[in-house]
């Protein structure tokens, strides 16, 4: 028996130092940072074969500079981002872009099926019988950046109404490379939106650790 309670009394002691330390779970290190700069460096910049990432602390317990390659057309090119307090506030590439649709494309053919949806949906409600209330058919009901890409090129001031009237709530904010970013938070869905010369130039998906 005494053995016995030799053997068991380390995992008790374990057991209680977890129990009392649930912060340790929730930890963010190396690694969260470098997943969190390559899903902003894929969205913004539409790069999709990322490597040789690696991050660096620096002053505090958040707070990364994370940088790496990205291989465009068989060279590569590198990358930096920065990281504080799980949010990601500058990424910057300013290598080639891959070749094919670019990101702009993309949000033009979004934005032109939108509104070609938008015109078949309006034609329908004009076959509905008089005594049936129409429904309005300017949103979908799909959350997330992609149905709100025709907020891209809008003022920033008008989007943030727009935001606010799509059931968005604004969760937080940061500046860097000449960009404003902010976080919006609807439900479980998180999207960054980053803004120049005060007109919204992008409107991203991310995680929603972004927006805590």
């Amino acid at each position: 028996m005494h053995h016995s309670s030799l053997l068991r009394a380390p995992m008790g002691v374990l057991l209680t130092f977890a129990l009392a330390t649930p912060g340790i779970v929730l930890a963010y290190g190396e690694e969260d940072a470098i997943r969190d700069c390559e899903n902003r460096i894929r969205s913004e910049y539409n790069l999709t074969d990322l490597r040789d990432a690696h991050a660096m602390q620096l002053d505090g317990e958040k707070h990364f500079k994370v940088e790496g390659k990205a291989k465009v057309d068989g060279d590569k090119h590198p990358w930096t981002c920065e990281v504080k307090n799980r949010h990601v506030t500058t990424a910057d590439y300013s290598g080639p872009k891959p070749k094919g649709m670019g990101t702009a494309e993309k949000l033009a053919i979004g934005t032109a099926a939108a509104v070609a949806i938008g015109v078949a949906a309006s034609q329908a409600n004009k076959h509905q019988d008089d005594g049936e209330m129409e429904q309005p058919q300017r949103h979908s009901g799909h959350g997330g950046a992609a149905a709100l890409q025709d907020l891209v090129g809008a003022k920033a001031s008008s989007g943030e109404m727009e935001m606010e009237d799509r059931g968005y709530e604004y969760a937080s904010g940061s500046k860097g490379g000449g960009s404003s970013y902010t976080n919006w938070v609807k439900g479980s869905h998180c999207v960054t939106i980053r803004t120049e010369n005060g007109r919204y130039r992008s409107i991203v998906d991310v995680t929603m650790l972004d927006c805590e």
